[in-house]
């Protein structure tokens, strides 16, 4: 388990517990995660999709979505990952958190821009006040396609480079076109396929192990 994995929200660590779970660790389920928090949380049926949902209350993952925001104290929440973008989103004055998975499929489908169109809709809050963590996913070396040009049809040219597309890159850029300030953005510096050692990891030879449900968690509960 890695506590508190982002520098740019220690400040809040006792209004705000941010948990990674790896390869390293036990946890086998969101639930597990939840319980070491201690209450019952909420997860996702995540699809590669758009969709952020507002959660009240603990719940399964029946909702399909892969976007979640909550301003509930004592109710976690947690999203599942190997070599998908997962972010954290934290707004400290409303005290709101929200969690992201935004894998190529998501990016192409729009799921940064939905997710603060979401938190501005829901609690008024743009961009340019939250902080963002961006948990380890893969390098721009790793993140390689038959034809991306194909593939990735919306994602400019500028971030492809021959087979390989700078993932990371497309989503700073999005974050930043949205308003979030380059001083309250923080990517931790790991790419899952480099580190089969310590993430669970699709394209670096986990891929039997993840589609049997052995994945990286990111959880985080409002105190």
């Amino acid at each position: 388990m890695i506590s508190q994995p982002f520098n740019i929200l220690q400040p809040y660590e006792d209004r705000l517990h941010v948990c990674m779970y790896t390869k390293q660790d036990t946890v086998d389920s969101d639930s597990a995660a939840h319980a070491l928090f201690g209450y019952e949380g909420a997860s996702l049926h995540q699809v590669h999709g758009n969709t952020t949902v507002v959660i009240t209350k603990a719940h399964g993952p029946e909702v399909r979505a892969d976007g979640m925001l909550t301003s509930v104290a004592h109710l976690p929440l947690c999203i599942r990952w190997a070599d998908c973008q997962n972010f954290i989103i934290y707004e400290p004055e409303k005290h709101v958190v929200g969690l992201l998975h935004a894998g190529w499929r998501g990016l192409i489908a729009g799921a940064i821009p939905e997710f603060f169109r979401m938190l501005h809709n829901e609690y008024a809050i743009e961009a340019e006040d939250v902080l963002v963590g961006a948990g380890p996913s893969l390098c721009r070396a790793c993140a390689d396609f038959s034809n991306p040009e194909e593939e990735l049809p919306t994602i400019p040219a500028e971030f492809i480079h021959g087979k390989c597309v700078d993932l990371q890159a497309v989503a700073r850029a999005e974050l930043l076109n949205l308003g979030v300030r380059p001083d309250r953005f923080e990517r931790h510096s790991d790419c899952t396929r480099c580190h089969p050692e310590q993430y669970w990891t699709y394209r670096g030879g986990d891929r039997e192990h993840v589609q049997e449900g052995y994945v990286n968690r990111l959880s985080c509960v409002l105190l």
